[in-house]
C-alpha cells in the first residue's frame, strides 16, 4: 500500500473533498496462507516474492493512518478473486483483499506524516516520483 500524496508538492489530494481509492491485502492468517503460500508457492498464480507479509495492512490500521493524514474513510468493501474465471467480485468479507474509499477533510490539525507511517516505501516512492518526469507529470493531473 502506498500513499501517493507525499513529497513533490501539488499531490493528488490537495483539495478538500478529493477522493483516494486504495485496494490492498488485509493482514490476516488467511491472507498469508492464500496470498503467499498458495498463490506464490503452490499454484504459481503470481511470481514468488510478489507479496511481503510485513506490508499487508488491516482495514483498521489503514483507516487510522488515513484519518491521521486528514482523510475520512467513507467505504471499506471486500474483494474476492476467482483464479478460474479471472474476475474480481465485491464482497462483505474483507479477510483477504479489500478496497477503501477516503475523502480529504477540509481541516487538518495535527497530521501524522505519511513518511512516518511508511518510512521505506514512501521514501522510495517519493524518490522515484520526483526524479521521473513522466511520473511527476502524471501526479500533477
Amino acid at each position: 500500500m502506498k500513499i501517493l500524496d507525499v513529497g513533490c508538492g501539488g499531490g493528488l489530494l490537495t483539495e478538500p473533498s478529493g477522493s483516494l481509492f486504495i485496494t490492498t491485502i488485509n493482514k490476516t492468517q488467511l491472507s498469508y496462507a492464500l496470498g503467499i503460500v498458495f498463490s506464490e508457492q503452490i499454484a504459481g498464480i503470481v511470481p514468488k516474492g510478489t507479496h511481503t507479509w510485513e506490508k499487508f495492512v488491516s482495514p483498521e490500521t489503514l483507516e487510522s493512518i488515513l484519518e491521521s493524514n486528514g482523510l475520512s474513510v467513507q467505504t471499506v468493501v471486500g474483494m474476492l478473486y476467482n483464479p478460474f474465471s479471472g474476475y474480481w467480485h465485491w464482497s462483505e468479507n474483507t479477510s483477504l483483499n479489500y478496497a477503501t474509499h477516503a475523502v480529504k477533510s477540509g481541516v487538518q490539525e495535527h497530521p501524522m506524516s505519511a513518511e512516518f507511517a511508511f518510512k521505506g516505501e514512501t521514501e522510495e516512492l517519493q524518490a522515484n516520483a520526483c526524479t521521473n518526469p513522466a511520473v511527476h507529470e502524471e501526479l500533477k493531473k
